[in-house]
């Protein structure tokens, strides 16, 4: 039976709240209350995804946009995107009867996050132009 506050089909069911849930980040303790649930502003994220909608364009029965935006960057920021991902890829591996995948040595972690930086993007850019003149130049032409 479908979720009777279930609006559009990319909104979470109530077991994938379930699994979801304890990895979302709770608010504060002294701080204001929230006006929105996450699960809202989950339903909100999915919603855009789905449709491919502009941040702009949430329908006006979703959270503002500007603070789904604000949740969205900041869960990015703080890898909890990463570890939603992780958790649940992990989940459906165990359910398939497959061994969960090992982490990454420590090492590794530290290239592939040095690889992924945009300074290391525009050094690599810059010096593939270089080559790619050098090689250039020195291809005869007769």
């Amino acid at each position: 039976m479908q979720n009777p506050e279930q609006v559009y089909p990319s909104d979470l069911t109530d077991e994938e709240w379930a699994l979801i849930d304890p990895l979302i980040p709770k608010a504060r303790e002294p701080g204001r209350p929230e006006k929105y649930s996450k699960r809202a502003i989950l339903n909100a994220i999915f919603y855009l995804v789905r449709s491919g909608c502009a941040w702009r364009m949430l329908p006006h029965d979703l959270p503002p946009w500007k603070l789904v935006w604000h949740y969205f960057a900041h869960w990015k920021k703080h890898g909890v995107w990463t570890r939603l991902n992780d958790a649940l890829r992990d989940a459906v591996r165990l359910k398939a009867g497959k061994k969960k995948p090992q982490r990454l040595r420590s090492s590794t972690r530290k290239a592939c996050a040095q690889l992924s930086k945009e300074e290391f993007a525009a050094t690599m850019l810059a010096k593939r132009w270089q080559d790619e003149s050098a090689t250039c130049w020195s291809t005869p032409w007769d």
